[in-house]
């Protein structure tokens, strides 16, 4: 019977035990094998890694660039498409100098009069455009 020293082996226990002939010479195999094994997986977690990393980079790098600046609508990371009016320096001129005459449905129907259709708006609109423009938001004041 082959005797084991824990605390040779570096074992926390440290206690010595009484093995089977031969039963030591596999357990050092043994933990020679998973310390082997052990260091293999680290090698290939770390190329797993970088592999990903480079992957992710090469797809990031690989996107599309945008079509059109970035808009201030899109910076604030609002939703949807950016108001017809706020982006559209002809169209709040033209509604800026009937304000002070006309209602918001009159406005509507001079812009629906004056622009094609896909620059028209209506009064819904106008209102929400002029209550921001003018700070106004009765909402916020809650």
């Amino acid at each position: 019977m082959a005797v084991f020293d824990g605390a040779a082996m570096g074992h926390p226990i440290g206690k010595k035990a009484t093995m089977a002939p031969g039963t030591g010479d596999h357990l050092i195999q043994a933990l020679a094998e998973m310390r082997a094994s052990h260091a293999a997986q680290g090698r290939a977690i770390t190329a797993l890694e970088t592999a990903i990393e480079a992957s992710l980079q090469r797809g990031l790098n690989a996107l599309p660039l945008p079509s059109a600046p970035i808009s201030a609508h899109r910076r604030e990371h609002r939703l949807g498409p950016p108001p017809k009016i706020a982006g559209d320096a002809e169209l709040q001129a033209f509604i800026m100098a009937r304000l002070d005459r006309l209602t918001f449905e009159g406005i509507a129907a001079e812009v629906a009069q004056h622009f094609p259709a896909n620059r028209r708006v209506g009064k819904t609109a106008i209102w929400e455009w002029w209550r921001k423009s003018h700070g106004s938001d009765r909402r916020k004041r809650r």
